[in-house]
This record gives C-alpha cells, structure tokens and sequence, in this order.
C-alpha cells in the first residue's frame, strides 16, 4: 500500500444523532489521487455511534471517557494516532459539498511556509433564516481566498484585535488541514474553545502561513437555541478576557445598542432569502430574543470573575 498522504480526524460525540454518516460519505466519495486515512476518538457517545464505528472497516478509532475530551486535547491526541503528512480535522457534523473539499485545502501546502489550511463554512438547506444569515456573516463564510503571514511586526501590533481577528486569526477547525510535523512540536492547548484562534497565533508567531481556502466548502449550522447560544456567547467572551484582555461587552447599554443593530441587519438580509409573510413575521419576532440571549452572554462573560 502506498504511503498515507492524510489522515483526516473525527471528534466524535453522539455522531449518529447529528449527520456523521452523511458526512462519512461525502469524505469517502473525495476525488484525490493519493492515499487517505480516516480516524476518529469517541468521548462517550450513548447512541450506537460506537458500534457503529466498530462495523467500519476503513476506520481507526480510539475512546475515551467525556471527562477527558477537550477541543484542543482531543484533536492533538488526533494528530499523534495520525500517520499522514497532513490531519485534516473535521467535526461530525461539518458535511463537505462536493468531492473536491479536501484536495482543494491540501492543495495549499505546496507552499512550504503554509502550515495550516481551513474551509469555508456555510449554512444547512434546512437551517432556520437567522442561523443562515449568521453563518454566511461569519469570517468563515467569506468567498475570498486569504493568505496570512505577519510580514512587519511592528505595524501587525499597531492593529486592532477585530483587525487580527479578521485577516490573521481567521483559523476555523470545524473544517481544517494542518502539517502533522508542525502539530506535534507545536501541540494544540487542552482547552475547550478557541484552540483554532491560539494555533494561528502560534504559527503566524513562528513565521508561518496560515490560509483560508473558499474553495473548499462544508456544510455545517446548529440549531439557533437561546440557551445554547447564551453559553457558547459566555464561552466566547470569557476566552477574550481571560486570554485577550478584550471586554466584548463591557456595559449594559452595549446589550442593548449591539442588539439592535443585529436586528437591523436582520431585516436587511431576510429579504435575500425566500420566504412567505409568517416566516417572515416569524423571524422578526425571534431575532431580538436570541441577539439578547447573545449579548447577554457577551456581558456575563465580560464581567464573570
């Protein structure tokens, strides 16, 4: 058997519950000419995704108990199970659209300075409006390719953090590809959040490329809860106060004035989508509720000690 070229790597939790065998078979269907390897490290799925992995003669899979999973810990135990050049890493529910997804991220890595690579992320067919319209303003939902390398130190720190964010820390491991040889001297920190956004800063740090590769393309959006999205916007803020020094909200007049601007952009872009009046009437009712759930969470964060 040839050399394996990439492993491509599943965190998996409950995948069965939440679209792993449909993205299985978009990666199983990739058109590449050079050999591949999937992986994957369950942390106590409860719904048959375990048998499910043993009937897989394709794949390699570890355990471990939920108590030891973390974003960054599992995807570098990922790495070291690996035996390719590059890891792909990939969230169960982040379904690649077409055959070309992988080969068009690894395809970057002729480069020699580039030592990671993500994909552009957009919204399920199904997803509700509001999720659509965040998604497709996310960084990760941009349609320009975006090579980053810190050329003059000096004038990137004169930069503003929303400045960083957007053309440097770009990095997103719901879908991404990265030199094995580089993970593993520089190991992804056992955290829970964010471990993407720390290892641009590491790799642009050493001097190093990363990209963003709008050709490559996953399909991947939750459900749009209000308590789900209170607790990730908590996470989210915490992770830049703690680790940033950034206050992302700091005051409640903030909540209020980043709530409604949301709304705004609400209406704005509903009106690219097809809908009828109830839906219509439907999301406009929703989107200060969960802009608020958000923000709140922004504030709590900020202010959590």
């Amino acid at each position: 058997m040839d050399k394996i070229h990439v492993s491509i790597f599943f965190p998996v939790l409950n995948g069965i519950s939440d679209h792993f065998e449909e993205t299985l078979e978009a990666v199983r269907k990739q058109k590449v000419d050079f050999p591949f390897e999937i992986i994957a490290i369950d942390s106590g799925s409860t719904d048959g995704t375990v048998e499910f992995l043993k009937k897989q003669p394709d794949i390699r899979f570890n355990e471990i108990p939920s108590s030891k999973f973390s974003h960054g810990g599992t995807r570098q135990k990922g790495a070291e199970m690996a035996k390719g050049e590059f890891v792909v890493f990939l969230t169960q529910d982040a379904t690649p659209k077409n055959e070309n997804w992988f080969g068009n991220m690894i395809r970057n890595f002729e480069d020699p300075e580039v030592v990671g690579v993500c994909s552009r992320v957009i919204p399920r067919e199904d997803a509700y409006i509001l999720k659509k319209i965040e998604v497709n303003n996310d960084l990760s939902g941009r349609t320009e390719r975006i090579e980053a390398k810190i050329e003059n130190r000096d004038d990137f720190e004169k930069l503003s953090f929303s400045e960083k964010r957007r053309d440097y820390y770009f990095f997103n491991d719901v879908s991404s590809a990265v030199r094995r040889d580089y993970i593993l001297q520089n190991p992804l920190p056992p955290i829970n959040f964010a471990e993407d956004i720390e290892f641009a800063k590491k790799a642009l740090a050493d001097g190093k490329k990363i990209v963003f590769e709008p050709d490559s393309i996953v399909f991947h959006s939750h459900k749009y809860e209000i308590m789900r999205t209170y607790k990730r916007n908590l996470i989210d803020s915490m992770y830049h106060r703690e680790h940033l020094g950034i206050k992302n909200v700091p005051a409640m007049k903030n909540v209020f004035q980043n709530v409604a601007m949301l709304v705004r952009r609400d209406w704005r872009e509903m009106q690219k989508y097809k809908t009828n009046f109830f839906e219509k009437l439907a999301t406009i009712i929703y989107s200060p509720f969960i802009h608020f759930a958000e923000q709140m969470g922004q504030y709590k964060g900020t202010k959590e000690n």
